[in-house]
C-alpha cells in the first residue's frame, strides 16, 4: 500500500511539474462555432475516465476540457419552478428556457473547443453529472453519452483512499468501514441511475467497462469514436505523446504510457469489509458482469 501510494505520487509530480499544467488561449466567445454534437462521458468518481479523457482528447478532431461541473447547475434551473415561473412572465415557453440555457451551458465548452483547434467539438468529462444524469439529458436531449463502469470494489477502493479520505459527494462520514460502506451505496445508485438512463429509448448512450478499456483499448476506443461519430485516428492510443490541460485534475496519469489494469487494491481490507461492501452493490455489479471472487484473489 505505501509502496502503491509513493508511485501515485512520482506519477502526479510527473505529470504536474515536468509537463505541466498547459492553458489553452480562450477566444473571443463569438468566435466559437456553435451547433457541434453534445457529448458526455457519465461514471462514478474514480471510474478511470480520466485515462479515457487523456485517450479521446488526444483526437485531433474533438476537445475533452478539464471537469466543467457548472452544467448541471445550469440545467437546475429547468426544475426550480419559481425560476420557471419568472421565464414563463417574460414570454418564455419551456422549450425557450431550455434551449437558452442549453447555449449557456456550450459557449465555454464550444469556446474551448475551438480555442483547441477541434473542429468536431467537445466531450464533457464531469462525474458529477452521474449523479444527475436525466439533467443533462434534459437540457441536451440530442446528447450522445458513454456511460463508463468500473468493478465498484476498485472504485470504492480508490474513492475512498481505502477507507481514508472524505469527498464531498458522499456527505458526512465516519471514516473507515462507514465511510466504505457509505461509498458503496453512492456506487450503487448512481450506477443504477446510470444503467436506466442506457437503457432509455430517448437517450443514445454507449455503456463500457473500464475494464474493457484497458485489456482491449483499440477496439473500445473504436467503439467510442464510432459512438461519438468521430474518424477513428491512432492518436487515441498515444495519448502519452500529447499535452493536456489538468485543469484541477491530478497528474495520475500524465506520467504514465500504455493501459494498465489497477485493480485488487483493496487487499488490506478486513474480509468483512469486502462482503459487507459487496452485499450492497452485488446486484447492480453482477448485472455489469463483475463478481466478488475474482477481485479477491486478484488482490
Amino acid at each position: 500500500m505505501r509502496l502503491q501510494r509513493v508511485k501515485e505520487s512520482a506519477r502526479r509530480a510527473y505529470g504536474e511539474i515536468v509537463k505541466g499544467r498547459t492553458r489553452v488561449q480562450v477566444i473571443h466567445s463569438a468566435e466559437a462555432p456553435a451547433g457541434t454534437q453534445a457529448r458526455f462521458i457519465l461514471s462514478p468518481y474514480r471510474s478511470g475516465t480520466t485515462l479515457l479523457r487523456y485517450c479521446l482528447d488526444s483526437h485531433p478532431d474533438i476537445a475533452v476540457p478539464p471537469e466543467s461541473d457548472f452544467v448541471s447547475l445550469i440545467a437546475a434551473v429547468m426544475e426550480d419552478e419559481a425560476s420557471m415561473a419568472g421565464y414563463r412572465d417574460l414570454g418564455y415557453d419551456t422549450e425557450h428556457v431550455r434551449e437558452l440555457l442549453a447555449h449557456t451551458a456550450r459557449v465555454p465548452l464550444d469556446t474551448y473547443a475551438s480555442g483547441r483547434e477541434s473542429r468536431l467539438g467537445w466531450v464533457d468529462k464531469s462525474p458529477r453529472y452521474a449523479e444527475e444524469p436525466l439533467r443533462i439529458l434534459a437540457l441536451f436531449p440530442e446528447a450522445r453519452f458513454v456511460i463508463m463502469h468500473r468493478h465498484p470494489l476498485d472504485q470504492i477502493h480508490s474513492f475512498t483512499r481505502a477507507g481514508s479520505f472524505k469527498h464531498p459527494a458522499l456527505g458526512s462520514s465516519t471514516m473507515g468501514k462507514d465511510l466504505v460502506l457509505t461509498a458503496a451505496r453512492y456506487w450503487h445508485r448512481t450506477t443504477r441511475g446510470l444503467t436506466a438512463l442506457g437503457e432509455s429509448e430517448n437517450t443514445t448512450a454507449l455503456s463500457i467497462r473500464y475494464e474493457d478499456l484497458c485489456s482491449d483499448p483499440r477496439n473500445t476506443l473504436g467503439s467510442i469514436t464510432s459512438h461519438f461519430h468521430l474518424p477513428w485516428n491512432e492518436s487515441v492510443l498515444n495519448y502519452h505523446l500529447h499535452n493536456h490541460d489538468l485543469g484541477r485534475e491530478a497528474g495520475r496519469v500524465a506520467g504514465t504510457r500504455g493501459f494498465s489494469l489497477s485493480t485488487g487494491g483493496g487487499g488490506a481490507w478486513q474480509q468483512d469489509w469486502i462482503d459487507d461492501t459487496w452485499d450492497i452493490v452485488a446486484s447492480a455489479a453482477q448485472d455489469l458482469g463483475y463478481s466478488k471472487e475474482p477481485w479477491r484473489q486478484g488482490s
